[in-house]
């Protein structure tokens, strides 16, 4: 009994610390996601800006120079934003199963974790960096990952980028986005530019080529920012379930705790009691046993008066017995 009580409360203790790391994961993905969506505003603010100065250098450049072409063979690089730490649930995978059969040649994946299930489903990124861990490390990311995709594009490996990542969206989870991010968007040239044209000390096609690096940077931000709110949503989903896994898993552990002390608590108040009881119940047997006793010597005593009387007082009462004919009377004397 008191072996099973303590293995139980091993139990409980034991769990009790795994709930306050799980507790601990699930405020930090909570603050993580806080962060980016406290960062998501300026990310977009700086897009803005830099769509809005390519709508005003367009129209100084000639005819198509500002569009990219890319026949049907042009090489597709494909950028992959996994989970960078575990306990995401499928995050990955999701992003993983999003890859068509045709783009698996030109990867480049965004995620330490993503890229272990990656290579385990036979993906061979041919570039793979780590995920961020808060928003400050945003910019390094999306400037390394810039700078690779224009080394490909400037080399002619690669003539469309496309970007897979995850966006967290109320009531619906993480959803799985795909973005073209070069070629530039065509609707990008639709709107017409607002205000004068700007006064330029570099060429046109210069000042395009930059403008489109730093759009590009710009929407990388962003994805690095949705992909790190996403998977720490994620991650805080998961660990709120494992929270309330570990509470129901308390609750089955504290009801066999006070199961065990009340049967060992029944076991000592019978203990306890019998005792007494069976040393009573031996008196009372034993008193029983001596009240027997005397009653059958009284008894002997009643039975051995109401005998006959033997010969010898018989005779000397004046009654002669004889064996031939029996006992006489008293009135047969007289």
């Amino acid at each position: 009994m008191t072996e099973r009580l303590q293995d139980i409360t091993d139990q409980i203790s034991h769990t009790v610390q795994l709930d306050g790391i799980v507790n601990s994961m699930r405020a930090l993905a909570a603050l993580r996601v806080r962060q980016a969506r406290e960062a998501l505003p300026a990310t977009e603010a700086y897009a803005a800006t830099v769509r809005e100065a390519l709508l005003r250098v367009l129209p100084l450049l000639p005819g198509e120079a500002g569009r990219s072409r890319h026949g049907k063979n042009s090489g597709v690089g494909i950028i992959l934003f996994c989970a960078e730490q575990g306990f995401a649930g499928l995050f990955s995978e999701h992003i993983l199963e999003a890859v068509k059969a045709n783009e698996k040649e030109n990867i480049f994946l965004v995620g330490a974790r993503g890229a272990t299930i990656a290579r385990s489903r036979g993906f061979s990124p041919v570039w793979s960096a780590s995920a961020i861990q808060q928003p400050a490390g945003m910019s390094d990311l999306a400037d390394a990952i810039t700078s690779e995709i224009f080394h490909q594009v400037i080399t002619g490996k690669l003539f469309s980028i496309i970007a897979i990542f995850c966006h967290w969206k109320p009531g619906q989870g993480a959803v799985v986005m795909r973005k073209p991010l070069f070629p530039l968007d065509p609707a990008l040239f639709k709107t017409s530019p607002s205000g004068l044209p700007p006064i330029l000390n570099l060429s046109p096609q210069k000042l395009l080529e930059d403008l489109t690096a730093d759009y590009l940077f710009s929407q990388l931000c962003q994805i690095i920012l949705h992909s790190f709110a996403a998977e720490n949503e994620a991650r805080s989903e998961r660990m709120t379930a494992a929270h309330q896994e570990i509470e129901r898993r308390l609750s089955d552990l504290e009801q066999k705790r006070r199961t065990i002390r009340q049967e060992g608590i029944t076991s000592e108040i019978i203990e306890l009691v019998s005792g007494p009881t069976l040393a009573r119940l031996k008196k009372f047997s034993e008193q029983d046993e001596k009240g027997d006793d005397n009653y059958n010597h009284s008894k002997n005593q009643r039975l051995t008066k109401n005998k006959v009387l033997p010969q010898a007082s018989l005779l000397s009462a004046g009654i002669e017995l004889h064996p031939s004919h029996g006992r006489r009377s008293i009135n047969d004397l007289t």
